[in-house]
């Protein structure tokens, strides 16, 4: 049996395989998978070992690294054995990524209880930014489905009683988010935003009825919901964000199908998204262009992109086995209409949302509907064996011991919401914790470098009096050539004369944007040929093309503007190496630029802190929606309406239409929009990096001329004083020695 040894740190994202005690040779298809994410590549690797050794498919694998990793290469593992391969497994375990995250957070208080230390964090706007996003406690868990799926009943269930309005009629034209509290376990308090953001009404307890009619105001966008959600185990590191979206076509505002296809698009974040189906109702117009985007998005990337979409069937008690109603027929209805949409092996988990929420509500509430409907399901689900959703669900082992250490009634557990549930605990332990872990890590490392320079900087004056006096004028040499300073005119004049271009890769994104449309207004031409239609045909193929547009539409706005965000970061980096080599030029004239001071000098300057993150003025100017909260009432992108509809009822008292005809007069129309979306999209880009631009020479002129100064004058003093040059390296090598062992302990945190 061959034997296979993988340790895979998710942290730093580093795997060694070790292949009978030996490492693979360089040309190895498993070399490569080296600094990739396991989930990138786990779906493959028992494929890989098969090839390696030319079909001889008897493998050990011992694996260390975290549960929720070898959760993966089980589940690897089991589908290579239903192959007819051989596999044992042998897990060695490591710290779980909970118990990192609480040392890193308790090094974060010993950093920031150090003075010398928590300035570095302070001073630097991005450290200070990273530490703070790591250790934001929120982890957002989008609830999205189309009309009559029963999504209000199911996030009601997951609350554990009856808040969000469910009716039979399209009831979310909000966007209602829930933060969970723990501590409220008696009420939920709401607060009401209109669409300039601003705080419009607040409930300290409020009930159903309140946000029955908050849901009804037309100026109402978000409800901001917060109390305890019963449903999801309370964390120390964690608080779930449960935003209940607007349905893709019963919003009375379109902006809310834009949000929640962003929702779906957002693959920097990951968020974890509960897709919800009716059982009952599959196939609507609604669900096929959001599947799409669904499917479009899983494709981009690795199992995280599958993982974070779990696709709830609900109404499963709609069904019934005594009637001949086969729930395993149901269940490969969904997974046949699932991948017709282009969702492979999508995780999918049936459940009766109905069900849990009359198990979770005190039985002295239940209405006397209510009460029929209880007995009703849980004869049922009690009564048959096929109704324990539990048996047709995807759930790990962890899962299973998660749901057994809840000690739920057999009903409960056979509703199947349950395990949905502790899904998004899997979840956030696999993904959320581990970026979390990384990012608190990259941060205080950062700080780490800019307190080890300044410490070996200060170490590196104890020199002798003619190597400092020396030294001394080479500084002064570098204040002379600093306060010629950043020449801001002639910099703006280059800028103006020259031209910054977009950077390669966003110019990439863009030619390949803006290719998109025409395919598809072409493959939608097609259906416009029939000259007779008849006004019926005619109605239904105009609203279904200007549906397709109107979706596509705002999903490329929502692309342009991941274009946007990426451009700007591109452009930022593009920024910081120019302000590198201008650091470079200042120093490439000093004569004893060898000198290690002179060096630590060098680094002194391009460790001071640039700073050109987008402020909130900024982000007033230029008007987008971000998240849930829209800070301006106008956007770049000009939505339109296509105004189809109205012409094609100009036919109605006729007995045929000309589609080809009606086609043609408004293919243009369409071309023109689409083509005015590319303009105002480079438009916006070619903004917002002339704002970079501007933001780096404000930089230049004020920050860093000031900062570069005073660092020089400090030295100077340090050089010509004595005492003073003693005392600070004595205290530099004080703090030198502090952040060593700091920096160890750190270490220690991402170790497997």
């Amino acid at each position: 049996m061959n034997l296979i040894h993988i340790t895979h740190n998710p942290f730093i994202v580093d795997t060694t395989f070790l292949i009978n005690d030996q490492a693979p040779a360089d040309g190895c298809k498993l070399s490569s998978y080296k600094e990739s994410r396991l989930q990138l590549w786990v779906e493959k690797l028992f494929d890989e070992l098969s090839n390696l050794f030319n079909g001889d498919n008897q493998f050990r694998v011992v694996f260390t690294g975290v549960e929720s990793d070898f959760l993966d290469i089980q589940e690897a593992a089991q589908v290579a054995i239903a192959k007819g391969m051989q596999v044992e497994l042998e897990w060695v375990q490591t710290q779980p990524t909970e118990q990192r995250l609480e040392q890193i957070r308790t090094l974060m208080t010993e950093a920031r209880e150090h003075p010398r230390f928590d300035q570095f964090i302070e001073d630097n706007d991005e450290v200070r930014q990273s530490i703070e996003e790591a250790f934001n406690r929120d982890f957002d868990v989008y609830v999205v489905a189309t009309m009559s799926s029963g999504k209000s009943t199911l996030i009601n269930a997951m609350l554990g009683r009856d808040l969000l309005p469910a009716a039979n009629e399209a009831t979310t034209a909000t966007i209602a988010r829930i933060t969970d509290n723990d501590q409220m376990t008696e009420h939920f308090s709401a607060k009401r935003y209109d669409r300039s953001g601003q705080l419009v009404g607040q409930e300290s307890d409020v009930d159903l009825e309140c946000l029955k009619d908050w849901n009804q105001l037309g100026d109402t966008k978000l409800i901001d919901i917060e109390g305890n959600i019963v449903a999801i185990r309370e964390r120390e590191d964690v608080r779930l964000v449960l935003t209940d979206t607007p349905g893709p076509n019963n919003s009375q505002d379109e902006e809310h199908q834009r949000t929640t296809m962003s929702f779906i698009q957002d693959s920097k974040r990951n968020p974890l998204i509960l897709y919800v189906l009716n059982a009952s109702q599959l196939g609507t117009n609604d669900d096929r262009n959001l599947l799409g985007l669904v499917a479009e998005t899983m494709r981009k990337g690795g199992k995280q992109s599958k993982d974070r979409f779990i696709f709830v069937i609900n109404k499963m008690d709609v069904f019934d086995p005594e009637n001949g109603e086969n729930i395993p027929s149901v269940l490969e209805r969904v997974n046949q209409y699932l991948t017709s949409n282009g969702i492979h092996n999508p995780l999918i988990y049936p459940v009766s949302a109905n069900l849990t929420r009359l198990i979770r509500k005190p039985s002295d509430q239940h209405t006397r509907k209510e009460r029929g409907e209880f007995v009703a399901m849980a004869d049922m689900f009690n009564e048959e064996p096929s109704m324990n959703m539990l048996q047709y669900m995807p759930i790990t082992s962890r899962v299973h011991r998660s749901l057994q250490d809840k000690r739920y009634s057999e009903l409960l557990l056979s509703s199947g919401l349950p395990a949905v549930e502790a899904m998004v605990d899997e979840y956030i332990d696999k993904y959320n914790f581990p970026h979390r872990l990384k990012r608190a890590y990259d941060a205080m490392n950062r700080a780490i470098e800019v307190g080890l320079n300044e410490a070996e900087l200060i170490e590196q004056l104890q020199q002798d009096e003619r190597t400092l006096a020396h030294l001394n004028e080479e500084i002064m040499g570098l204040q002379q050539r600093q306060e010629k300073g950043f020449d801001a005119a002639a910099y703006k004049d280059k800028i103006e004369r020259e031209g910054k271009a977009l950077p390669r890769e966003t110019e990439i994104e863009l030619v390949e944007l803006e290719s998109v449309m025409g395919p598809i207004i072409k493959k939608l031409g097609a259906r416009f040929t029939q000259k007779d239609a008849t006004v019926n045909t005619a109605e239904t193929r105009v609203l279904e093309a200007e549906e397709l547009l109107q979706f596509n539409h705002k999903k490329l706005v929502n692309l342009y503007e991941a274009v946007f965000s990426s451009s700007q970061a591109i452009i930022r980096d593009d920024l910081h190496a120019e302000y590198k080599r201008y650091i470079t030029e200042i120093f490439q004239n000093a004569e004893t630029l060898t000198l290690p001071i002179l060096e630590g000098i060098m680094k002194a300057a391009s460790n001071i802190s640039f700073n050109l993150s987008v402020k909130q003025d900024d982000i007033q100017q230029k008007r987008v929606v971000i998240g849930t909260r829209e800070v301006s009432d106008s956007t770049w992108w000009n939505p339109f309406s296509w105004g189809s509809t109205k012409t094609v009822r100009d036919y109605s008292n006729e007995d045929q239409v000309d589609l080809e005809k009606l086609w043609n007069e408004r293919v243009t129309k369409i071309e023109t929009e689409f083509s005015r979306l590319v303009a105002d999209a480079r438009n916006e880009i070619e903004v917002g990096k002339n704002r970079l631009i501007e933001q780096y020479v404000a930089f230049m002129t004020r920050e860093f001329d000031l900062k570069f100064a005073e660092l020089l004058a400090s030295l100077s003093t340090k050089i010509t004083d004595r005492d003073a040059r003693e005392y600070a390296i004595a205290e530099a090598k004080e703090l030198h020695a502090w952040i060593d062992n700091f920096k160890a302990k750190l270490d220690s945190t991402l170790a497997i």
